[in-house]
């Protein structure tokens, strides 16, 4: 069901083997080579050299986390009444994005942990979705594997402790799809592949890159999405596949790193610039697209698809496209009722332990970003549209 405005507050409490894709010929951010831009070539591997992988990750990581860090969160307890499904259960969900600082940082700013503790503690989501950027990559001779565990303490694990899936696309600083960066793709590879969340697979071929799941009847979706341009055809492809199979999901969520649409001042080119896939996610009536890179929250809307842009937690807040204010960093807590309904806000990070987290009002923020082809309204304003 198409999304429907409500304010909502949270619950406030009482390779080199890799199993499935190969990058061919990419740009880092900023631009892509060639007119068809980048090309992603699917293979599948045999099922021993999955199984092969999958194992040197593990062991790799379990060498590197504390032992309860490599294993899947387990779910947390639920109890629902007797004769309901979790279909008829209302989804709490909340997205992160763009954590990371500096680069090459193997830890993170005290807003980042207050954040997740206030997630954990007080919101307590079913979910945690991140859009990308994790940790502060993209440049050569850093050492991947200790801003990988850097991350995974200040973030992965609280999460995991607390039994909540923490489901991650890729961020050009995380896997950037440029093929000088090959080599940080396959450390994000297999950084996620053990820790994968314990949700619904609904693909997960080419898990942690792109792929889908289900939770309480509603579907996620991961897109790879780390360069300036449009999806290749192939990934396209796959995306029409999972949303044409999943039409009675009871909501759908596209997530990924770079946005439809320009947000932020001095980002206005970052974008994927995609009317093929903008036109999909119409099709098949996707609710919301989630995206990061911009670091500024603007709840957006183009005719009945609504588009979030994600404020950063990490460093780099930036202005919206017209405003003279810097996006607060904040955290996004979303609600799908049991019809369908979907509800968001954004609340604002603080460096403060317990510090308040309170709600970015709307009221505060442009009523719509860029002119004409390009124009995005502001999600609760229906003039124009």
């Amino acid at each position: 069901m198409r999304l429907l405005m409500r304010n909502y507050a949270p619950r406030v409490s009482s390779f080199v083997v890799l199993p499935v894709l190969l990058l061919v010929a990419c740009t880092q951010v900023g631009g892509r080579s060639g007119a068809e831009g980048a090309l992603v070539l699917e293979t599948r591997a045999s099922d021993s050299a999955q199984a092969r992988a999958t194992q040197r990750g593990a062991r790799a990581s379990a060498e590197r986390q504390p032992h309860e860090d490599t294993k899947p969160a387990s779910p947390r307890p639920q109890t629902p009444p007797d004769d309901a499904s979790p279909a008829d259960e209302a989804l709490v969900f909340a997205v992160v994005s763009d954590l990371n600082g500096r680069y090459g940082a193997q830890d993170y700013a005290d807003g980042v942990h207050e954040s997740v503790r206030w997630l954990v503690e007080d919101v307590r989501p079913d979910l945690v979705v991140s859009t990308g950027d994790m940790v502060a990559g993209q440049r050569a001779g850093l050492d991947y594997e200790a801003m990988w565990a850097g991350f995974h303490a200040a973030v992965t694990t609280p999460f995991a402790r607390a039994g909540i899936p923490f489901a991650v696309t890729p961020g050009n600083h995380d896997a950037s799809a440029g093929a000088v960066f090959y080599q940080e793709r396959i450390t994000f590879v297999e950084q996620w592949r053990a820790r994968r969340p314990q949700v619904e697979f609904v693909d997960d071929r080419f898990y942690p890159l792109h792929y889908a799941f289900k939770t309480k009847g509603v579907l996620f979706v991961s897109l790879d999405a780390t360069t300036v341009g449009p999806i290749d055809a192939t990934q396209r492809r796959w995306l029409r596949e999972v949303l044409q199979a999943n039409r009675d999901a009871r909501a759908k969520v596209v997530f990924g790193h770079i946005p439809l649409y320009p947000v932020s001042q001095g980002r206005e080119t970052e974008i994927l610039r995609d009317a093929k896939l903008e036109a999909m996610l119409n099709e098949f009536d996707v609710d919301l697209m989630l995206a990061g890179h911009h670091h500024a929250y603007y709840p957006g809307r183009r005719g009945d698809l609504r588009l979030v842009s994600m404020a950063c937690l990490g460093s780099g807040p930036r202005k919206l496209i017209g405003s003279d204010v810097v996006s607060p960093k904040s955290v996004v807590v979303a609600r799908v009722a049991p019809d369908g309904e979907v509800s968001l806000d954004a609340y604002a990070s603080t460096s403060e332990r317990h510090g308040a987290h309170p709600k970015i009002e709307r009221s505060t923020l442009p009523e719509s970003l860029n002119e004409g082809a390009q124009r995005v309204w502001r999600d609760d304003v229906t003039e124009g549209l």
